[in-house]
């Protein structure tokens, strides 16, 4: 069981409705010593979330199961780690469109008015995600209903018929998308940030072109279908009301004939990094900036300090603090440049990601807003963070962390995430012991060695006659033209 704070739930209620009422300047530091004083009053709680069971079916999937007969509900998920970049080039946008497709375009033996018409009689939740290096599908209902919901869904799956009706609509959905894609300028950012990190990288495709709508057919959905859900290293969690052994058997049996996946999905290409720094404009005539800067992030997910600490750093930065973090307080409170601002320090398990900030401002506050942002990144060294300030972080992520864990969904979702991402069962008791230990000077040195406001990348999208000043005083600006975003 891991400690999870000094601070009770009576002291958190108190300590609320204290800070609501308190002033707002020097009184704050005395309302918090006293709020602490309070606190230091009540035992540590202990906090052990309940562990589901693990089996293996016959054909090698992973389930969890979590038995809850507090509602007559029952929630089953299915999951891959394998999405849309693991399909060769030529299936990419087939990928996208595979999980509406497997929701709306019927199966083989049933159209797709005649589904529609029995998850509303049943009053089903059923679905399908694909995402770039995800699958799953979901079914949810009254638990009396299990043959049904269950027996629909692996229908679905397996037996996909993608009516030609509804490719059409599908068609139709992504050129009127195309049409629109530079509409709104936060699309706009996106698609020509995931552009310039990522070059031809299958993470830099973010959205299906007209043409490659119209080669979809329903023969090569199914093979995208089958490539992407199907038995090997799948994982499946179940929750709600159902009887643990009855639930196996089910599972055995909708299986029992899918053979395993078809050959073709590839690893995911490793990612070329572009050097910073660099910033890249794109004019789009309107009244406030979108702006995103950052590198390469350098850290994993893993049980190591710098990991940990670099979860601290973003918390403090802008990736959670709130009002407490140096973004939010220093560009919008202090200098009123921006109303969003925000960072991101991006990891995963088995490579980098990216660390990026990113805001919204008046366009005669672009160029001082880009400056200020870099100012503050590099503070993270120049101006250490304090011992008061970890402790913060260190409170808010192990006080919200629990809350991860409210329901028996989430807590096999948990454990079903933690597979996916080949982090051992413990994480939760892992993370919160390395959250906990973080110290200033860990938070200082990681932000030292990966934080680089002297390399970032900036992506600006706004119309440079407001700027006060030229973008030029930020360095060599890169002009992009919306025909150039190709994705």
């Amino acid at each position: 069981m891991t400690a999870i704070s000094r601070h009770g739930p009576a002291a958190l209620l108190l300590a609320a409705a204290a800070l609501a009422t308190a002033a707002p300047a020097a009184a704050q530091q005395d309302t918090r010593a006293r709020v602490r004083q309070l606190a230091s009053q009540f035992q540590a709680l202990r906090f052990s979330p309940p562990s589901p069971r693990q089996v293996r079916l016959s054909n090698g999937v992973q389930v969890f199961l979590q038995e809850d007969h507090s509602l007559p509900l029952l929630n089953v998920n299915f999951v891959r780690k394998v999405g849309v970049v693991n399909l060769p080039d030529s299936l990419w946008a087939a990928g996208w469109q595979a999980d509406g497709l497997m929701r709306t375009g019927g199966t083989t033996t049933l159209p797709p008015d005649s589904i529609d018409k029995l998850i509303e009689f049943y009053a089903l939740g059923l679905g399908f995600m694909t995402s770039y290096e995800e699958s799953s599908a979901y079914a949810s209902g009254l638990s009396r209903h299990r043959d049904i919901m269950l027996g629909l869904l692996f229908d679905m799956m397996r037996n996909p018929r993608n009516d030609t009706s509804r490719i059409r609509e599908v068609v139709a959905q992504v050129e009127e998308s195309w049409r629109r894609r530079n509409d709104q300028p936060g699309s706009i950012l996106n698609r020509a940030w995931a552009q310039v990190m990522y070059g031809d990288h299958p993470l830099a495709k973010t959205m299906s072109t007209p043409e490659e709508a119209l080669a979809l057919t329903p023969e090569r959905l199914r093979t995208v279908e089958g490539m992407l859900l199907c038995p090997d290293r799948m994982i499946v969690g179940v929750t709600g009301d159902f009887d643990t052994r009855a639930m196996i058997a089910k599972l055995e049996e909708l299986f029992r004939g899918w053979g395993r996946c078809p050959a073709g999905t590839r690893p995911m290409p490793p990612i070329q990094w572009p050097q910073g720094p660099r910033v890249v404009l794109i004019e789009k005539d309107v009244n406030q900036s979108n702006i995103r800067m950052g590198h390469a992030g350098g850290i994993r997910v893993g049980n190591t300090p710098e990991y940990f600490a670099a979860q601290v750093a973003d918390f403090l930065l802008g990736g959670g603090g709130g009002f407490n973090s140096r973004l939010l307080q220093r560009v919008r409170s202090d200098s009123g440049f921006a109303y969003s601002v925000f960072s991101n320090w991006g990891a995963e398990t088995d490579r980098e990601d990216v660390f990026f900030a990113g805001a919204q401002t008046r366009a005669d506050k672009t160029v001082g807003a880009i400056s200020l942002m870099r100012s503050i990144i590099g503070s993270m060294v120049g101006d250490p963070v304090t011992a008061a300030d970890v402790r913060l972080a260190q409170d808010n992520e192990t006080n919200s962390f629990i809350f991860r864990f409210e329901t028996p969904a989430q807590i096999v979702g948990q454990q079903v995430s933690y597979v996916l991402g080949g982090l051992p069962p413990n994480w939760f008791d892992l993370y919160l012991r390395g959250i906990q230990a973080v110290t200033p000077e860990q938070v200082r040195q990681a932000s030292e060695r990966y934080l680089h406001p002297d390399r970032l990348i900036t992506v600006v999208v706004g119309n440079p006659a407001a700027f006060e000043r030229p973008l030029s005083t930020l360095g060599t600006v890169t002009t992009m033209r919306l025909e150039e975003i190709r994705r």
